[in-house]
């Protein structure tokens, strides 16, 4: 009886530590599936991150490959007669009035050519039954604007040529026979005239074989002739610089071309303007006669806003007339003299209540006696 109670027992200790065993098996399995599964969970989102990070950082391209000789904008073109577009040679014409618009570019014309190839673009005017120019191209880049017989100017790299071409820079009008463009601001000119005179047919004008335009800065000229009222001089200068800088800014003063029968063949009011600052500039002026006469004006004139303002007035001149007299041996009449005028005056709203104001004059008594053309002194009437 004890025996079999022994193995009862023996048994449910065995059944127990089955179970028992049973049981820790099945948690370590589950918790090893556990594991492996969440572990490839953690793989599987890693790996999606990363596809995602390299989905988000690649860039597509358009794989459209475009053309070498294309331009970088579009153009805009109209003729009042018709277009014609060439296809084997890749050739476009504008006929009657055509524009194209590029950029900052306006090419007005009667004929225009585009050449795809090479870009290149030429103007052309029209003529009328007789032969004669009947309109002109004109070229508009900018601040600068052209007119010429004809133009060529190469869409890609903003270089051109022109022939006889007319455009202003600043004050400076010039003509000249060939120009030649490099660059928006940059412009070379062969056999050239330059003036200041904005009439059709001026006054007076100079002429260079060639000359370099820097546009808004300065102008270079080499050797220049001038002429005046159409009739070269025998004088020259050998070369030429000038601002063209906007603003109040110094520059050459144009002469006037006259005759006398007591000082001969002159040349008058030929001059430069000085900006010396905000407040003060000066004003040089000379006169000369082909009987040797000549006279030269210093003119300078000061401000202050509120406080003052003055005038200073240096001329000197070799007076050389014909003697009319008969009682002389001599031919001409030579006198030199001098005269100094300074004016100040002080302006009212410096000091309330008070005035103050000096004139002096000082020079030759024989000053007035025969008086060349000096605009300081035929103002004064003196």
């Amino acid at each position: 009886m004890n025996r079999i109670s022994k193995i009862n027992v023996k048994s449910r200790l065995a059944i127990v530590l089955f179970l028992f065993l049973g049981i820790f098996l099945g948690l370590s399995t589950e918790m090893a599936a556990q594991t492996i599964a969440k572990g490839n969970a953690q793989s599987l989102k890693d790996t999606a991150s990363k596809k995602n990070l390299q989905d988000s950082i690649k860039i597509k391209t358009d794989t459209l490959k475009i053309s070498k000789d294309s331009i970088d904008a579009p153009i805009k073109y109209n003729a009042e007669d018709s277009g014609v577009l060439v296809i084997s040679t890749r050739e476009f014409f504008l006929y009657g009035k055509a524009k194209v618009d590029y950029s900052d570019l306006k090419l007005d014309a009667a004929t225009i050519k585009y050449d795809q190839r090479s870009q290149m673009v030429q103007a052309y005017g029209s003529k009328d039954s007789s032969g004669k120019p009947d309109s002109k191209p004109q070229f508009i880049q900018g601040e600068m604007k052209s007119i010429s017989d004809t133009i060529f100017y190469n869409m890609k790299s903003g270089k051109g040529l022109t022939k006889n071409t007319f455009f202003q820079e600043g004050e400076i009008y010039v003509n000249a026979i060939d120009l030649k463009k490099i660059s928006t601001t940059e412009v070379y000119a062969r056999r050239a005239r330059f003036t200041t005179c904005n009439l059709d047919v001026p006054h007076y004008n100079f002429r260079t074989s060639k000359m370099k335009i820097i546009n808004n800065k300065m102008g270079i000229a080499g050797p220049s002739f001038p002429e005046f009222e159409g009739v070269p001089m025998p004088i020259g200068i050998p070369f030429g610089i000038f601002p063209l800088n906007k603003g109040r800014h110094g520059g050459l003063l144009p002469p006037a071309f006259t005759g006398s029968p007591d000082f001969g063949l002159g040349l008058e009011g030929l001059g430069y303007y000085f900006v010396l600052s905000e407040k003060m500039d000066v004003t040089l002026r000379s006169n000369l006669y082909s009987f040797g006469g000549w006279n030269l004006n210093i003119n300078s004139k000061y401000i202050k806003r509120y406080a003052y303002t003055g005038n200073l007035n240096i001329t000197i001149q070799n007076t050389k007339t014909l003697n009319r007299s008969t009682s002389s041996k001599d031919e001409f009449n030579t006198t030199r003299s001098f005269m100094i005028n300074w004016s100040h005056s002080r302006d009212s709203r410096a000091r309330p209540g008070t005035t103050f104001s000096a004139n002096v004059n000082f020079g030759s008594s024989r000053f007035n006696r025969t008086i060349l053309n000096n605009p300081f002194v035929n103002f004064q009437n003196q």
